[in-house]
């Protein structure tokens, strides 16, 4: 197991099976943060989407703030890409521009020609995910669920296992950090599911193994 992090690029931190990480907002003083831990046999890059990945936008054009990419997977062998926008408010306006931000970022990854380097982060994908985080001292209000299921459509139609997808709402989640939780759970009678979390022992979300459990029951064998 590797002892360091080491950054590929300006904006991509590598990390190996074990490590642990907290993907925080840092740039624009958000509190929401996802606390993730690398399952054995995984290599994945967390990679800072909003000012690395993707610069130069226009004037009111935003866009998600990171995403979890599997480099190697030797547990489950599943290419998986978990894109996430950081959002630490209960105001529900705020939050729902997250989903509108979470689908420009994938149509910037599309763009090959202006974007070369980002569209791998969704090429030959099993599984693209992705999550709305919200703040430890923030209720995170539910979203849209026109603007939800939209999403969610995008994000089935980039996954190369689509068809063992039963419910394509399982593709997207909620990350509610809380300074009480002793240890990561899912919660919801049905997707999109929250994710409960927190930076500390045992609450940190386990990756790809977690998301995976998102599908459990809405997965064709």
């Amino acid at each position: 197991m590797a002892k360091n992090r080491k950054p590929s690029a300006a904006f991509v931190t590598d990390l190996g099976e074990g490590q642990k990480y907290v993907i925080q907002d840092r740039g624009h003083h958000s509190k929401a943060l996802v606390p993730i831990q690398i399952d054995a046999g995984n290599s994945v890059e967390i990679v800072q989407v909003d000012g690395g990945l993707i610069t130069g936008l226009a004037k009111g054009d935003f866009i998600c703030d990171n995403l979890v990419y599997t480099i190697k997977d030797n547990s489950m062998g599943l290419n998986i890409t978990w894109i996430i926008e950081l959002k630490g408010t209960k105001n529900p306006k705020e939050a729902n521009h997250s989903i509108k931000q979470i689908v420009k970022s994938i149509q910037y990854f599309q763009d090959q020609a202006a974007y070369p380097q980002a569209f791998k982060y969704v090429s030959n994908r099993d599984y693209v995910f992705a999550a709305v985080a919200g703040a430890p001292d923030k209720t995170l209000p539910m979203l849209n669920n026109g603007e939800v299921k939209a999403l969610c459509r995008k994000l089935l139609a980039i996954s190369g296992k689509r068809k063992s997808v039963r419910d394509m709402f399982a593709l997207f989640c909620y990350i509610k950090p809380n300074i009480q939780c002793k240890g990561a759970e899912i919660r919801g009678n049905k997707p999109p599911y929250d994710i409960l979390c927190y930076k500390n022992q045992g609450g940190f979300i386990s990756y790809p193994s977690m998301l995976m459990k998102l599908l459990e029951g809405n997965v064709r064998l």
